[in-house]
């Protein structure tokens, strides 16, 4: 029995080691395929972190882009600054672009060069091409519109020159007219009066008398600077600092009036300067 049992225990510790052996050579192996599958993950999740990070850069670029062309819109500044920022925005939204495009270049050659045909990120890119490409075109149809505004601006103010020298002549002769009118205007309303005694006013020339001849007012060669010049709307009064005066030329008489002043001296009082100046635009008045 002893021998039996020996026997019994010896077997057992044979199947016992073959059976470890086994599982040990199966345990190392799951662990090598564990640290493949590993590493296939952690590339595989690399590569995944790679692509999702230039998807990123594409759509912060995407981002970028409406938000530049929406400030092609919203300019306030003026006409010459606004075409400049026009043309600076629509210069960055093209170089945004550009760099898309080389970013989805990259992505797809990633895709490639790795082996993994990945159907959403496959339709994720050819979405994005349309997109960019859409994106292309309507700036190309911006820059077309700006270069066909700017000749329409060339054009306008082309127009506005001519209009501004249009106006500009028009308003010179204008001016002109109204500087002649009212020129013309002052001469109608200038009035001349001399005041004197009767021999200044024979020097002077206003007053000509021949022998037993009649008396002749401003017929002979008059001392023009004798006289005061005046506007006869504003002309209303004359203050002759004399006591009594005799006026040579001929005023109407109720157009008039002499006013004596409490010194005794007397002002001519004009009350009706159109009546007044009617006949002469000259008053000689003598001072005795």
């Amino acid at each position: 029995m002893k021998k039996i049992a020996v026997a019994l225990c010896g077997s057992a510790l044979l199947i016992l080691g073959a059976c470890t052996s086994g599982y040990k050579e199966k345990a190392e192996q799951d662990s090598l395929k564990i640290v493949e599958l590993t590493t296939n993950y952690e590339e595989a999740t690399s590569f995944n972190d790679s692509l999702m990070l230039l998807m990123a850069d594409i759509y912060n670029g995407l981002d970028s882009i409406n938000m530049q062309e929406g400030l092609l819109y919203n300019i306030s500044n003026g006409e010459h600054d606004r075409r400049a920022e026009v043309r600076h925005n629509l210069s960055a939204i093209k170089e945004r672009l550009a760099k898309n495009h080389a970013l989805l270049d990259q992505m797809e050659k990633k895709m490639r060069d790795s082996g993994n045909q990945n159907a959403v990120l496959t339709k994720t890119i050819e979405q994005m091409k349309v997109r960019l490409n859409d994106q292309d075109n309507h700036i190309a149809m911006l820059e077309n519109q700006l270069a066909v505004a700017n000749d329409s601006i060339v054009a306008l103010n082309q127009q506005v020159a001519d209009k501004e020298m249009q106006v500009q002549v028009q308003t010179e002769a204008k001016d002109a007219a109204f500087n002649a009118w009212q020129e013309s205007e002052q001469q109608l309303n200038t009035v001349y009066y001399a005041m004197g005694t009767n021999k200044e006013l024979k020097q002077n020339g206003l007053l000509e008398k021949k022998f037993l001849g009649e008396t002749k007012v401003l017929k002979g060669d008059v001392n023009e600077n004798y006289f005061t010049k005046a506007d006869k709307r504003t002309l209303t009064s004359i203050p002759t600092g004399a006591k009594k005066i005799k006026i040579w030329t001929n005023m109407p008489a109720g157009s008039y009036e002499e006013v004596k002043n409490p010194d005794n001296t007397i002002t001519i009082k004009i009350t009706n300067p159109n009546e007044f100046w009617n006949y002469s635009p000259y008053l000689v008045i003598q001072l005795d």
